[in-house]
């Protein structure tokens, strides 16, 4: 099963999104899957934490939906071709 994710985050040569992650089609894929494959490669962030979402997460989007109206939040089950959007909360970097 096909899923896009795209973030506001970029890892380069890492994590660079739009990006398409594939799961094998003989098990249910959920939310949590495609974060924990996110985080996997892109480490640096906390996506999952204690079941619920990592503190570096603003908000998840599927299929433009926002994650708090989602039911059944991390245990959404995914579609073929759903869209995954995730917002990460990046402190202010200083200088200038």
């Amino acid at each position: 099963m096909r899923v896009l994710v795209d973030s506001n985050i970029t890892v380069k040569n890492i994590f660079e999104p739009p990006v398409e992650l594939n799961f094998k089609e003989d098990r249910a894929t959920t939310l949590k899957d495609v974060l924990l494959e996110i985080g996997k490669q892109c480490s640096v962030v906390q996506l999952v934490r204690d079941g619920g979402l990592g503190e570096d997460v603003r908000n998840i989007f599927l299929n433009g939906t926002d994650y708090f109206s989602l039911p059944n939040r991390l245990a959404t089950l995914l579609n073929e071709g759903d869209k995954v959007e995730i917002e990460i909360y990046m402190e202010p970097l200083g200088g200038g």
